[in-house]
């Protein structure tokens, strides 16, 4: 499967689909559909119950799916502002943590799985923030702003702000550190502090979409 990012400020991912091939992204993320290409609001099946109960949250938009039935299609994803699509090359031996509403479009092999972090249970992180993906093909993110890389390091620390944290890939041991409790403004404003120990790869965006 062969993809392409289109535009600068403001970017799109067209995902090229053989016959048989399938992508999905999230209703009212798509920008075009250019041959015979099916779509699917109710996509039957535990794999796709699965991905669609770990990405969805209670009112959000559900997933879509978009199959080529026969010869070749493409289907392109917009971003939803400005900033940077950054591509995730999913593998078997391998899981990648990535923010759950930062996921733009996946191909179908992509395996979802709700990373827990300390705190939900107390209120003190926000839950469903952050996701476990596997399995094969390729994610799309959307990082607002521009993005900042960095490689730790075994037991090299770093950290960061974790609402501007996009993804880590390798095995990096987030501990969430909140600095008051979510929605809190005065006198201090809630920030969840990330403390990252390596090896892995960081990835952040750098604008806080709408915090």
């Amino acid at each position: 499967m062969k993809y392409r990012i289109i535009g600068d400020a403001v970017q799109t991912v067209a995902v090229e689909l053989a016959g048989g091939e399938a992508v999905f992204g999230r209703l009212g993320t798509l920008l075009f559909v250019k041959g015979a290409v099916k779509s699917d609001t109710s996509p039957a099946g535990p794999y796709w119950a699965a991905v669609s109960g770990t990405l969805t949250a209670p009112g959000e938009r559900p997933v879509v799916v978009y199959r080529c039935e026969s010869g070749g299609g493409l289907v392109g994803f917009a971003a939803p502002g400005p900033g940077r699509i950054h591509p995730v090359g999913l593998s078997s031996t391998n899981r990648v943590i990535v923010k759950r509403s930062a996921i733009v479009a996946a191909t179908e092999g992509t395996q979802c799985d709700r990373l827990h972090l300390e705190g939900e249970e107390s209120g003190d992180v926000p839950p469903q923030m952050f996701v476990f993906l596997g399995g094969t093909g390729h994610a799309f993110l959307h990082g607002p702003g521009n993005l900042v890389d960095f490689s730790l390091g075994s037991g090299e620390r770093l950290v960061v702000d974790g609402q501007m944290l996009l993804a880590l890939d390798g095995e990096i041991d987030p501990a969430p550190k909140p600095v008051g409790k979510p929605g809190q403004t005065d006198p201090l404003p809630y920030i969840l502090l990330m403390h990252l120990t390596g090896p892995g790869r960081v990835i952040l965006h750098t604008l806080s979409n709408g915090r």
